[in-house]
Protein backbone atom coordinates (compact mmCIF):
# COMPACT_ATOMS: atom_id res chain seq x y z
CA UNK A 1 0.00 0.00 0.00
CA UNK A 2 2.45 2.56 1.21
CA UNK A 3 6.16 2.10 -0.73
CA UNK A 4 9.42 3.70 -0.71
CA UNK A 5 9.21 3.36 -4.21
CA UNK A 6 12.03 6.27 -6.17
CA UNK A 7 12.23 8.01 -2.93
CA UNK A 8 15.81 8.50 -1.72
CA UNK A 9 16.43 9.49 1.74
CA UNK A 10 17.74 12.92 0.81
CA UNK A 11 14.75 14.36 -0.60
CA UNK A 12 13.49 14.01 3.03
CA UNK A 13 13.50 17.58 4.23
CA UNK A 14 16.21 18.13 6.93
CA UNK A 15 15.04 19.57 10.64
CA UNK A 16 16.45 22.49 11.71
CA UNK A 17 19.73 22.27 13.45
CA UNK A 18 19.93 23.40 17.44
CA UNK A 19 21.58 26.48 16.48
CA UNK A 20 19.11 27.65 14.18
CA UNK A 21 16.56 27.12 16.35
CA UNK A 22 18.03 29.25 19.21
CA UNK A 23 19.05 32.29 16.94
CA UNK A 24 15.39 32.57 15.87
CA UNK A 25 13.43 35.73 17.08
CA UNK A 26 11.41 34.55 19.51
CA UNK A 27 7.83 36.48 19.75
CA UNK A 28 6.79 37.65 23.13
CA UNK A 29 3.34 35.73 24.49
CA UNK A 30 0.76 37.11 26.08
CA UNK A 31 0.07 36.78 30.30
CA UNK A 32 -3.45 36.43 30.79
CA UNK A 33 -5.13 37.04 34.04
CA UNK A 34 -8.40 35.83 32.85
CA UNK A 35 -12.25 36.68 33.97
CA UNK A 36 -12.95 35.27 37.39
CA UNK A 37 -9.25 35.05 38.38
CA UNK A 38 -8.34 37.13 40.96
CA UNK A 39 -4.68 37.77 41.99
CA UNK A 40 -3.48 39.42 45.61
CA UNK A 41 -0.27 41.01 45.46
CA UNK A 42 2.27 42.55 43.20
CA UNK A 43 2.67 41.32 39.52
CA UNK A 44 6.03 41.86 37.43
CA UNK A 45 6.14 41.04 33.66
CA UNK A 46 9.08 42.61 32.69
CA UNK A 47 9.09 43.38 29.04
CA UNK A 48 6.15 41.16 28.25
CA UNK A 49 2.67 41.78 27.67
CA UNK A 50 -0.15 41.64 30.13
CA UNK A 51 -3.86 41.30 29.53
CA UNK A 52 -6.07 41.54 32.87
CA UNK A 53 -9.38 40.51 32.44
CA UNK A 54 -9.90 39.63 35.83
CA UNK A 55 -8.84 41.52 39.27
CA UNK A 56 -5.42 42.48 40.19
CA UNK A 57 -5.35 44.00 43.95
CA UNK A 58 -1.60 45.14 43.77
CA UNK A 59 0.85 46.71 41.86
CA UNK A 60 1.67 45.98 38.50
CA UNK A 61 4.78 46.51 36.48
CA UNK A 62 4.93 45.17 32.72
CA UNK A 63 6.05 46.06 29.52
CA UNK A 64 2.83 46.47 27.84
CA UNK A 65 -0.36 46.53 29.78
CA UNK A 66 -3.98 46.15 28.69
CA UNK A 67 -6.92 46.28 30.91
CA UNK A 68 -9.65 44.59 29.34
CA UNK A 69 -13.70 45.05 29.63
CA UNK A 70 -14.00 43.27 32.91
CA UNK A 71 -10.53 43.73 34.31
CA UNK A 72 -9.26 45.51 37.20
CA UNK A 73 -6.41 46.89 38.23
CA UNK A 74 -6.10 47.82 42.32
CA UNK A 75 -2.98 49.66 42.78
CA UNK A 76 -0.48 51.78 40.92
CA UNK A 77 0.85 50.67 37.42
CA UNK A 78 3.98 51.08 35.66
CA UNK A 79 4.20 50.07 31.57
CA UNK A 80 5.73 50.79 28.38
CA UNK A 81 2.40 51.50 27.12
CA UNK A 82 -1.31 50.90 29.01
CA UNK A 83 -4.52 50.32 27.50
CA UNK A 84 -7.93 50.68 29.53
CA UNK A 85 -10.80 49.49 28.70
CA UNK A 86 -11.90 48.67 32.32
CA UNK A 87 -11.08 49.98 35.52
CA UNK A 88 -7.94 51.33 37.73
CA UNK A 89 -8.26 52.46 40.61
CA UNK A 90 -4.20 53.73 41.57
CA UNK A 91 -1.83 55.81 39.49
CA UNK A 92 -0.23 55.12 36.11
CA UNK A 93 3.04 55.59 34.81
CA UNK A 94 3.98 54.90 31.11
CA UNK A 95 4.72 56.61 27.84
CA UNK A 96 1.91 55.32 26.07
CA UNK A 97 -1.30 55.65 27.81
CA UNK A 98 -5.01 54.89 25.81
CA UNK A 99 -8.27 55.32 27.80
CA UNK A 100 -10.99 53.82 25.73
CA UNK A 101 -14.53 54.74 25.49
CA UNK A 102 -15.44 52.22 28.55
CA UNK A 103 -12.39 52.77 31.03
CA UNK A 104 -12.45 54.07 33.78
CA UNK A 105 -9.25 55.70 36.21
CA UNK A 106 -9.64 57.02 39.51
CA UNK A 107 -5.65 58.09 40.17
CA UNK A 108 -3.34 60.40 38.48
CA UNK A 109 -1.63 59.60 35.31
CA UNK A 110 1.72 59.94 34.26
CA UNK A 111 2.90 60.07 30.58
CA UNK A 112 4.55 60.68 27.65
CA UNK A 113 1.39 60.37 25.24
CA UNK A 114 -2.55 60.15 26.53
CA UNK A 115 -4.97 59.48 24.88
CA UNK A 116 -8.97 59.31 26.05
CA UNK A 117 -11.77 58.61 24.06
CA UNK A 118 -15.31 59.80 24.20
CA UNK A 119 -16.88 57.80 27.30
CA UNK A 120 -14.12 57.42 29.26
CA UNK A 121 -14.29 58.40 32.90
CA UNK A 122 -10.72 59.90 34.25
CA UNK A 123 -10.40 61.04 38.10
CA UNK A 124 -7.26 62.61 38.76
CA UNK A 125 -4.40 64.40 37.69
CA UNK A 126 -2.31 63.71 34.57
CA UNK A 127 1.51 65.33 34.02
CA UNK A 128 3.02 64.83 31.07
CA UNK A 129 6.99 64.03 30.94
CA UNK A 130 9.68 63.29 28.24
CA UNK A 131 10.55 60.11 30.58
CA UNK A 132 7.78 59.45 32.83
CA UNK A 133 9.91 55.43 33.42
CA UNK A 134 13.14 57.03 34.85
CA UNK A 135 13.70 56.79 38.79
CA UNK A 136 13.97 60.57 39.06
CA UNK A 137 10.02 60.58 38.13
CA UNK A 138 8.92 57.58 40.59
CA UNK A 139 6.55 57.80 43.20
CA UNK A 140 7.26 59.77 46.11
CA UNK A 141 9.51 62.32 43.78
CA UNK A 142 8.32 65.87 44.87
CA UNK A 143 8.62 67.93 41.63
CA UNK A 144 8.29 71.93 41.87
CA UNK A 145 5.99 73.31 39.49
CA UNK A 146 7.45 76.08 37.06
CA UNK A 147 4.61 79.17 36.85
CA UNK A 148 5.66 82.21 35.28
CA UNK A 149 5.55 85.07 37.78
CA UNK A 150 4.24 87.40 34.67
CA UNK A 151 2.71 86.89 31.52
CA UNK A 152 5.15 87.23 28.59
CA UNK A 153 4.58 86.60 24.97
CA UNK A 154 7.95 85.31 24.04
CA UNK A 155 7.43 81.31 23.88
CA UNK A 156 3.53 81.98 23.55
CA UNK A 157 2.07 81.09 20.95
CA UNK A 158 -1.72 83.32 19.56
CA UNK A 159 -3.39 81.28 22.35
CA UNK A 160 -1.32 82.34 25.12
CA UNK A 161 0.58 78.76 25.74
CA UNK A 162 4.23 78.45 26.18
CA UNK A 163 5.98 76.25 23.51
CA UNK A 164 7.14 73.93 26.67
CA UNK A 165 4.90 71.34 27.89
CA UNK A 166 3.41 72.19 31.38
CA UNK A 167 3.80 76.24 31.15
CA UNK A 168 -0.01 77.81 30.38
CA UNK A 169 -0.26 81.30 30.68
CA UNK A 170 -4.06 81.37 29.39
CA UNK A 171 -6.84 79.63 28.62
CA UNK A 172 -8.92 78.88 25.41
CA UNK A 173 -12.65 78.80 25.44
CA UNK A 174 -14.45 78.01 22.63
CA UNK A 175 -18.39 78.56 21.73
CA UNK A 176 -20.72 81.90 21.51
CA UNK A 177 -19.55 85.05 22.31
CA UNK A 178 -22.05 87.45 23.99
Amino acid sequence: MFTNKGKTPDTVPALPDQASRRSAPSRLMTSIIANGVRIIGTVEAEGAELQVDGEIDGNVRGGSLTVGDTGMVKGDVIAENVLVNGRVEGSVRARKVQLARNAHVLGDITHQSLSVEMGAVFEGQCRYLQDPLSPQSGPGKTVTPQIASTPSTQGNDANGFYDQPGMVSGVVVTGAQN
